[in-house]
């Protein structure tokens, strides 16, 4: 009974622990219209998937029509606002 006990608690802390880790808080760099970005971007899927890309201008550029083409909804002032943020901050290096 005791190992039961024992391994029940091992593996809750176990997941507990994984929840924390899945849940950890991603933020975008600091820079002019970081909120823009992740409100627009967060509103379908994890700043992770932005925040774990580096793509060049042309790159956020075809990412940025691509979500537009699911659905996403965006006004041309704030597409140039987010793209402008995105090639700066969350760039590809440089070859």
């Amino acid at each position: 009974m005791r190992r039961a006990r024992l391994l029940i608690g091992v593996v809750g802390a176990t997941l507990v622990a994984l929840g924390l880790r899945a849940t950890a808080q991603v933020t975008l760099p600091d820079g002019p219209n970081r909120e823009l970005v992740s409100c627009t971007c967060a509103t379908c899927h994890d700043l992770g998937m932005v925040v774990g890309t580096a793509r060049s201008r042309e790159g956020w550029n075809g990412t940025i029509d691509d979500m537009t083409a699911y659905g996403m909804q965006i006004t041309p002032a704030e597409r140039a606002l987010v793209l402008e943020y995105l090639a700066t901050y969350l760039a590809a290096p440089s070859r």
